[in-house]
């Protein structure tokens, strides 16, 4: 089976794999709109931009939603999320279809400079969003899915190893530079973060980070892969309240329960236990699973105030 992630460009099965549209419509679009643009090979076959993925899935959903062909095929991601934030006046029927989510064209804005290596368009996009919603609403609400998008993208060959490399570290090092500045200057009780060894994944921490910093809390960020007996060490030298631990779904179960609970029981009562991400196990005694960014600040402060 080919590999999508090793063709720099894709055949017209390709693209339909990946978006969802029939290779019928996407012949019939290239012929009436002039778009997917394709180029032939010397082979006379054709191939189309790989780039073109995102714009096309939000041509999809947009058409879903009951917008016209002939209004949205030519579109380019800009263009489509002008024309989102208008007001409807061509639906055919106004009540029905639910209304495309603006994250669906900001997220295939951010996958299209993925496949370019804009860091530049990336790293405005991160600045803009982060402050136009503010740091918890930007983690929970852009990054997080980002992170998945970017992440299913590598899956099904949309994205190479390369890109998803470029993504994770570009949104990676943005989020260590905003967390670091809320985290200056705090007197709080120490909050230790960090993934357990062999766990080379490091935006679940970063994402924690950022949200911790929110609180009264003060960051002692570890970064991935630490030895359990330098993470004990931490916790009992800085005199942490909190230990939070990132859990991918790469890491072995069974493993990561038994290097949790190893931690666990050399931790004081006193210290609590936070685990999150998708490998993170459910139910371990004397600890916290976090399924949501919002609940884990509520639950924070509320920490706090209980015992300051």
């Amino acid at each position: 089976m080919t590999d999508l992630s090793e063709t720099p460009d894709l055949s017209i099965g390709d693209l339909e794999k990946l978006t969802g549209i029939r290779s019928a419509t996407l012949r019939m679009w290239e012929r009436r709109y002039g778009s997917p643009k394709s180029f032939r090979l010397p082979s006379g076959h054709r191939r189309y931009p790989r780039d073109e993925v995102p714009r096309l899935r939000a041509i999809a959903e947009a058409l879903e939603c009951g917008y016209r062909a002939g209004k949205v095929v030519s579109a380019s991601m800009e263009e489509l999320g002008h024309l989102l934030a208008q007001p409807r006046t061509d639906r055919p029927t106004p009540a029905e279809p639910p209304e495309i989510s603006p994250r669906t064209i900001l997220l295939g804005q951010w996958i299209q400079a993925v496949h370019h290596f804009d860091d530049g368009a990336l790293t405005q996009g991160f600045h803009d969003e982060w402050g136009r919603l503010g740091p918890l609403r930007f983690v929970q609400g852009c990054a997080a899915p980002f992170l998945h998008a970017v992440g299913k993208g590598w899956e099904t060959g949309e994205l190479t190893v390369a890109q998803e490399h470029f993504a994770s570290e570009r949104l990676g090092d943005f989020l260590g530079g905003q967390w670091r500045r809320l985290n200056e200057r705090k007197s709080g009780p120490s909050a230790v973060l960090t993934t357990l060894p062999g766990e080379s994944h490091r935006l679940g921490v970063q994402m924690c980070a950022a949200v911790t910093a929110l609180s009264d809390f003060k960051v002692i960020y570890l970064g991935p892969d630490t030895p359990l007996e330098d993470i004990a060490r931490a916790v009992s030298k800085v005199r942490a309240r909190l230990l939070a631990l990132s859990v991918s779904t790469s890491t072995d179960p069974v493993l990561a329960q038994r290097e949790i609970m190893w931690i666990r029981k050399r931790l004081p009562l006193e210290v609590e236990l936070v685990l999150g991400g998708g490998g993170a196990p459910a139910n371990l005694p004397d600890t916290r699973r976090i399924e949501d960014f919002i609940d884990y600040l509520d639950w924070l402060n509320g920490l706090l105030s209980r015992h300051p």
